[in-house]
């Protein structure tokens, strides 16, 4: 029989479900953004398979966890949004009954509930959950695909919590069944490690979590209690589980960022204006959350000429001493969870962006919104549920609006540029977003204006008047010596990559003298840039200098494989081997394209040139495995299915290549060149009547076909057709044939009777 208690509880879980898919349901067709499309072209997580081959999952640091999770997003769906956004959103709806269920069993362990009535803690634990679950700051972390690992982190962190809570429960539990919580809970810290590395706080948040709300009822005599004999098995092998995994993972944690936020900021600099990013952003996003950004700019300012810092210690001080003397355990445990689960990303670990939305996910879900909940419920009758009621409506609004703007990467860019205009990084992004879409002008205009920003912003920094004398200055510098500055490498990072994206919005408008400027300027910022060398290669390729083509496209793999370890460069193997396909040399582009397929599989035009290079040699089976692997990853490829036919043709398999041909015509359309081989591969079937019918369809599309009108007089001739063979043969003539076969369609014309 259901009580009303867990009938209530029922209801609250099936809200917490509903209200998030309802909230992010406009999300789920949002494209993938900004370092999404990175993520997802990486070789080891194409699938499972390639997962299990390439990730070590005890390499926690590279967040294996998170990478299988996008592994099966791809072996489900390759590449399909959908799949992605939606994994995303299942793990913020179990985060947020995560939430719920936690606080009601600390409730059981502090005080369990009375036969039939609700404990108190029901509707605060409900509502904290509600909050959470709305709250337009959260839409960075799950519309986002690339903050998954934050949220997958969480889960992780939360479903640890819960474990580790399962082991004090009051129900009579023999000690190998708390033995059995303990180790999952173990595994489950190294899941959050092995997610993000936000994760490290969570020993120390167990143990604010059994200080404030395990140990005042169940251990009042910690000390005795804890070395009772009776206790030992349990509590002793968990704590001697967890320093055993902080042996382990310890050193892994003990990190230094993948950016470049320690030459940036330096450690104590960052942790000082850390302090003022979390009152005067992270607080005033949570109560007031508006004007998000996916590019917030945070200046940042010392703390010797920045008054605010020394504000920001001295609130953060008093937010933890009022919340102290508060003594309500909600809103203590509130406060003090936000500032452990913030200690990885604001506190000695510098990071290249001082404040980024994402970052509040963990510290909001048992940290402000429990503390905020706690001191509302402290208001009673119908104005604490109107408050709450009215926070979440909003809340929904908000984001629901704020969805809008992540379902697509030219809108969410232009938010940003329109809310921080001056940050060379919006305006680049911009400019990507329209490149990708094909509006080049527009691209171009971002791009300048990127370029314009971070000028300006070295000339401030090198205290010059002429913003066109920072690449003299830059140049003199690029080698390590001379001025050094604070977020110097940043800016040098940011300089050369707006060159660079001009230079292809250059290349594809066929400006190529400039494109060619730009990408010198690109690698002469950064020497390391070996996209640059291959942007240099790809110009060349279209001025028809090969041989200078073919010397930057291998400069290109030599660099990329010394600067980033990895064995080749597929993109760059691409270009070299459609070259010597173009100049014929075609055992070479064979090799080459090999290379490239091996070095990415999922790559559709290297498996095409390699089968139309194969074709050539006259390896046709190979060539037939090649094409038909470019379909397996596009189906809908259309020259793919039109040169797997010519091969099968080839081959002299008639029919396969006419129903070959047909799957082209019905992705393509009608298309004279398709007709004319379906003719040809009738006619050498000896169906003369299909052939006919093709090579007429062939001029309809195309009048001057030359090739399909003389194969059609030539049908017409060998069935004594004489007019029709007349008509069709003289219209060949006419259209100015190549002198051995106008000597041939005269002789054919002088053979017929008059």
């Amino acid at each position: 029989m259901t009580t009303p208690l867990l009938k209530t509880q029922i209801q609250g879980l099936l809200i917490l479900t509903l209200l998030p898919l309802l909230l992010y349901f406009n999300s789920l067709h949002g494209s993938f953004q900004f370092d999404d499309r990175n993520l997802i072209d990486r070789e080891w997580i194409a699938d499972v398979t390639a997962f299990q081959k390439s990730v070590r999952i005890s390499e926690y640091e590279n967040r294996p966890v998170l990478l299988w999770t996008f592994a099966v997003n791809n072996t489900l769906n390759k590449n399909k949004v959908f799949g992605f956004h939606l994994f995303n959103l299942m793990l913020h709806v179990f985060v947020c009954v995560l939430i719920f269920v936690i606080l009601i069993q600390v409730q059981n362990i502090l005080n369990p509930p009375a036969q039939g009535r609700m404990p108190p803690s029901t509707p605060m634990a409900f509502f904290t959950a509600l909050l959470f679950a709305v709250h337009p700051l959260n839409t960075d972390s799950v519309t986002y695909i690339s903050s998954r690992s934050t949220v997958l982190a969480t889960f992780f962190y939360l479903l640890t919590l819960f474990l580790f809570l399962r082991i004090f429960s009051r129900h009579r539990q023999k000690w190998p069944v708390k033995a059995i919580f303990s180790l999952l809970a173990i595994t489950g810290m190294y899941l959050a490690l092995a997610s993000k590395l936000i994760a490290v706080t969570l020993p120390l948040a167990l143990g604010l979590w059994f200080w404030l709300y395990i140990r005042p009822n169940r251990f009042p005599g910690l000390w005795p209690r804890l070395f009772a004999r009776k206790w030992v098995p349990v509590y002793g092998g968990f704590l001697l589980a967890l320093l055993t995994a902080v042996v382990i993972w310890g050193p892994g944690v003990l990190y230094a960022p993948r950016d470049q936020g320690l030459e940036l900021f330096g450690r104590i600099p960052y942790l000082w204006v850390e302090t003022k990013v979390i009152i005067f952003y992270y607080l005033k996003l949570f109560f007031i959350p508006v004007n998000l950004n996916v590019d917030v700019g945070f200046p940042f300012s010392a703390f010797v000429t920045d008054p605010m810092i020394a504000l920001a210690v001295l609130a953060i001080g008093a937010l933890i001493f009022l919340a102290w003397k508060t003594r309500d355990p909600w809103v203590r445990g509130g406060v003090l969870w936000f500032f452990i689960t913030l200690l990885p990303t604001s506190s000695i670990v510098p990071l290249s962006d001082l404040a980024v939305e994402h970052r509040m996910y963990l510290p909001m879900t048992l940290g402000l919104g429990l503390a905020l909940t706690g001191a509302v419920c402290k208001i009673s009758g119908i104005v604490r549920i109107r408050l709450l009621l009215t926070l979440i409506a909003l809340f929904s609004v908000l984001t629901l609006s704020r969805n809008l703007v992540w379902t697509d990467e030219i809108r969410l860019w232009q938010d940003a540029v329109t809310k921080n205009p001056l940050s060379p990084r919006t305006h680049n992004n911009l400019g990507k977003a329209y490149y990708e879409n094909g509006q080049l002008e527009q691209a171009l205009s971002h791009f300048l204006k990127a370029n314009e920003n971070i000028e300006q912003r070295l000339a401030r920094q090198y205290n010059l008047t002429d913003p066109g004398k920072v690449l003299e200055r830059r140049s003199n510098n690029k080698n390590g010596g001379g001025e050094t500055l604070p977020g110097q490498l940043r800016i040098v990072a940011d300089l050369a990559e707006p060159h660079y994206n001009l230079a292809s919005v250059y290349l594809d408008l066929g400006n190529l003298e400039q494109a060619r400027t730009e990408y010198q300027t690109a690698l002469s910022l950064n020497p390391d840039y070996f996209d640059a060398l291959f942007g240099l290669g790809s110009v060349h390729a279209r001025t028809g200098r090969r041989d200078l083509a073919l010397d930057f496209f291998r400069q290109s793999i030599q660099k990329r494989t010394s600067v980033t370890g990895k064995k080749d460069y597929p993109l760059a193997r691409l270009n070299i081997g459609e070259i010597l396909g173009l100049a014929g040399r075609y055992e070479e582009a064979v090799r080459e394209l090999k290379l490239a397929v091996q070095g990415d599989p999922s790559m559709v035009l290297g498996h095409y040139n390699l089968g139309l290079a194969y074709f050539m040699t006259g390896k046709l089976e190979q060539a037939e495995q090649a094409l038909t692997t470019c379909l397996t990853l596009n189906d809908r490829f259309e020259p793919a299915l039109f040169n797997l036919a010519r091969v099968t043709q080839a081959k002299r398999e008639w029919a396969l290549s006419t129903r070959q041909f047909e799957q082209f015509l019905s992705v393509k359309g009608p298309d004279a060149g398709a007709f004319f081989q379906i003719g040809w591969n009738h006619e050498q079937a000896g169906e003369l009547d299909r052939t006919i019918i093709h090579y007429q369809k062939a001029l309809a599309i195309k009048p001057d076909f030359l090739e399909a009108r003389v194969h059609l007089g030539k049908i017409y001739l060998q069935s004594r057709q004489t007019d029709l063979a007349r008509l069709h043969l003289t219209k060949a003539l006419q259209s100015n044939p190549p002198p051995e076969l106008r000597t041939e369609i005269s002789r054919w014309l002088g053979d017929l009777p008059r």
